[in-house]
């Protein structure tokens, strides 16, 4: 059986890939616009996302996406066949 996805450690993955940020202090609950990211940013670490996960979320669900966590239900909502940390 696979590992569950921490989408957690992938964001802060994805964070200093694209934006050379370190966010050791992420947390689930963490606005993702309160990380001071533009919005280029935030579009290359949603396809990051995408691309590592083999998932394409749609604009509408963006849209409401605010915290890590809320992209991780998305993924997780977008992916049932895979399991996510908590």
């Amino acid at each position: 059986m696979e590992q569950p996805i921490d989408v957690l450690e992938m964001f802060k993955q994805a964070a200093f890939e694209v934006d050379n940020r370190r966010l050791p202090d992420l947390k689930l609950d963490t606005l993702i616009a309160g990380l001071g990211m533009d919005s280029v940013a935030v579009m290359e670490l949603v396809s990051y996302f995408e691309e590592k996960l083999s998932v394409r979320i749609p604009d509408e669900e963006l849209s409401r996406l605010r915290t890590v966590k809320d992209l991780r239900d998305a993924i997780a909502r977008l992916r049932p066949d895979r399991q996510f940390a908590a």
